[in-house]
């Protein structure tokens, strides 16, 4: 089919946002009931466009980030974001994902590991509620993630984005849940609370722990007084420093350690502050996790019949696959794309790589079938262009390939 990036519309409940008559759709409503908080938890849900249940593509699975903090304004900036550098525009930066908006409903209780009588800039109240950080990752690992799993095209690939107290929750997980997620997003993390309990923790059990795996990125905003850079203020006592020392020392003790297995990294962001910082660290979060996935093609060499495009898509994929720990293909529609592209310049042989990448990959694929039928017909073989318009067909009944292939039958 030679409109292999037809637009598909999704048919989701609850729209984000929405200008007179015309709806951007990016994610819909769910909710989980969930037994071990005694209370149901509304999430937000952001599909790529592909998840789409026409029939033209073949059902792809995807990673998922869980994002913490995932009020509508926090989702809808994380799902644009993937949805934009997954795949829009032809931009590849990271694999389209499927986003998880978590919002809070008591964000003290669910985000602190520990009880504390008092904390800085907390109430008495809030504080009294905190500490039930465990009961939150048991409710997310036994509860949400199966509910997600079991209703949407979920990969084998997780990732986890908190800020501030979720920020806080990340590095719990990751310390003391550490399979629990691929990759996880740390930014601005309270690391002070409770007196620094688990930043004391973090440093005393980082080289015991395996992380062969798992990835880390770390965002620092700045929060320290005008005049002061971050080598003073790792010296500073007062108080009000005390959540971007912890953080520094964070930093360095897991830098410091690079026998453990994880990949690190960290950045400063000396332009931005607690509350402005999520925005462009959550960007830099997923270039850096996945800057293995982008594949510069070379498009100026690709009709050179001496150009091995095959040999570099299928070896990019296969490293894409090491890296993220299961199988990953070539996307369907790029596969299909390159393969018209070169039956259109009579390179049949080459065009039939990738027809029959698709037809290999993704099976249940009336596209791919389609677009085989259409290569046998352009190479002028009847017999096999039937059988591949045969197989679409029992996919997907469409009406232009039952045309095509009654055609075919009809000049035998």
């Amino acid at each position: 089919m030679k409109s292999f990036l037809l637009s598909v519309a999704v048919l989701i409940s609850i729209a984000i946002h929405a200008q007179t008559n015309n709806t951007i759709v990016i994610g819909k409503a769910d909710n989980v009931y969930s037994t071990i908080l005694k209370e149901n938890r509304k999430i937000w849900i952001h599909l790529p466009d592909t998840t789409s249940p026409d029939g033209i593509f073949a059902k792809q699975h995807y990673p998922v980030i869980y994002l913490l903090d995932g009020d509508e304004n926090n989702f809808a900036t994380v799902a644009s974001m993937i949805q934009q550098a997954g795949g829009g525009g032809g931009n590849i930066s990271f694999p389209q994902m499927i986003v998880v908006g978590i919002p809070n409903t008591d964000r003290t209780r669910d985000l602190t590991p520990t009880h504390v009588n008092s904390a800085p800039m907390l109430d008495s109240m809030s504080a009294a509620h905190s500490g039930g950080g465990e009961n939150f990752i048991s409710f997310m690992q036994k509860e949400l993630i199966p509910h997600i799993d079991s209703l949407y095209p979920t990969a084998p690939y997780r990732l986890l984005i908190g800020h501030s107290f979720g920020g806080l929750t990340a590095m719990h997980i990751l310390i003391n849940h550490t399979g629990l997620f691929n990759a996880y997003v740390a930014i601005d993390p309270s690391m002070f609370w409770d007196n620094q309990k688990l930043l004391k923790q973090v440093t005393a059990v980082l080289e015991k722990i395996n992380f062969k795996g798992r990835s880390l990125f770390l965002a620092v905003a700045n929060t320290m007084v005008k005049g002061m850079d971050t080598l003073q203020v790792q010296k500073d006592t007062n108080m009000m420093s005390l959540h971007i020392r912890s953080i520094l020392k964070l930093g360095h003790s897991v830098a410091a350690n690079t026998k453990t297995g994880l990949s690190f990294t960290w950045k400063y962001y000396p332009d931005y502050n607690h509350g402005s910082v999520p925005l462009i660290a959550e960007n830099d979060a997923m270039r850096s996790i996945f800057a293995f996935y982008n594949l510069d093609f070379p498009y100026r060499e690709f009709f050179d019949p001496a150009f091995k495009a095959d040999t570099i898509l299928t070896a990019h994929y296969k490293m894409i696959s090491k890296q993220m720990g299961y199988k990953v293909s070539p996307p369907e529609q790029m596969a299909n794309g390159l393969g018209y592209q070169l039956m259109g310049s009579k390179q049949f042989d080459r065009a039939m790589y990738f027809f029959k990448m698709n037809t290999d990959n993704y099976p249940e694929s009336f596209n791919a079938f389609d677009s085989m039928g259409d290569l046998y017909d352009a190479m002028g073989d009847k017999q096999k262009a039937i059988a591949a318009y045969s197989k679409a067909l029992a996919l997907r009944d469409f009406s232009d390939t039952r045309n095509k292939l009654n055609k075919l039958k009809q000049a035998r």
